[in-house]
């Protein structure tokens, strides 16, 4: 049985409080019954239930202070695991994460990693959120539609309007289509093209977000990120 709640276990309380509402709402009880018809059908989902919300699992809602939204998660066995755009430790970078690795070091003068898992990142505020959360092996955006967007799309409006202001790092269309949820007066939205080796040159690089949104966090006497990741690293969550 594909059972959403498991997947919950270990989630800072403001989590679960904020994911309580959409996940009762019609749309989340229409995937919820749509992802367990697939596992009663015998489908392979990924990331694995476990791994699912991996992103939240991290850091609690007032601790995000960069969120990267991605569109769904890699569709090849062993490459998801709940966080956008990172794969394992061990498993070979994906061309877009490459992109993104190449823009970080031209922005930050940082060495270039050769470890795609972003667990660093995420560990220390940073929000690595797919607009979908879950795929089946070997067809990208299979569970588009199902109810997911409801669900991120509340935990988006939900962090632009927490406390402390917060940077949205949107890349490409689906992630641009994002910025209505979001009270810019308050917040830092950067948006440019998808690091996808299809439309990288055409905005990505040269578009600078890390050194951005260091900045800006400074300015709002918040902690920068580190965006350096070691070469590699244990999960730390």
């Amino acid at each position: 049985m594909d059972d959403i709640e498991s997947g919950l276990a270990g989630l800072d309380d403001g989590w679960r409080a904020l994911l309580a509402a959409p996940l009762a709402a019609p749309a989340g009880r229409a995937l919820q019954a749509a992802l367990a018809a697939r596992a009663a059908a015998g489908a392979t989902v990924l990331p694995p239930v476990a791994e699912r919300f991996a992103a939240f699992r991290a850091s609690p809602p007032s601790a995000v202070k960069v969120v990267i939204v991605g569109q769904d998660p890699y569709h090849g066995i062993g490459q998801a695991h709940g966080l956008s755009f990172s794969v394992p430790a061990g498993v070979a970078v994906p061309p877009s994460l490459r992109n993104i690795f190449t823009e970080l070091s031209d922005d930050l003068g940082l060495s270039r990693p050769d470890c795609g898992d972003l667990s660093h990142w995420a560990g220390q505020g940073v929000l690595l959120l797919n607009a979908v959360l879950t795929v089946e092996p070997g067809a990208p955006n299979s569970h588009q539609g199902w109810g997911w967007e409801s669900i991120t799309d509340a935990v988006i409006a939900a962090i632009s309007a927490s406390a402390e202001p917060v940077v949205f790092i949107l890349w490409g269309n689906n992630a641009a289509a994002k910025v209505s949820l979001i009270d810019g007066r308050r917040n830092l939205i950067l948006t440019s093209a998808h690091p996808s080796p299809l439309s990288a040159r055409r905005g990505f690089f040269g578009s600078r977000p890390f050194s951005a949104a260091n900045r800006y966090l400074r300015e709002q006497r918040r902690a920068a990120i580190d965006w350096q990741l070691p070469a590699s690293q244990p999960r730390l969550f």
